[in-house]
């Protein structure tokens, strides 16, 4: 009687992660992960990378000319 109850608990712990693994990995609920996925992290667009290069540019233009005007106001002194 022993030997069939530790041929059970094998057998459970071996089919349950299996069948886990194959209920979800069914192709029905890839469509819900692929919707998800668009909502969240949506198709990046060739417009908004170039107003994001843009910025970064402007930005970082400011942020010399600002440190330049420093350094030249400091040398007046």
């Amino acid at each position: 009687m022993g030997w069939v109850l530790e041929v059970a608990k094998m057998f459970l712990y071996i089919s349950f992660p299996v069948g886990i693994f194959h209920y979800v990995n069914q192709p029905a609920y890839f469509d819900n992960v692929i919707k998800a996925k668009e909502e969240y992290f949506p198709p990046e667009s060739r417009k908004m990378n170039e107003q994001m290069e843009n910025f970064i540019r402007d930005f970082n233009a400011d942020v010399e000319k600002k440190r330049l005007d420093a350094l030249e106001s400091g040398n007046k002194q």
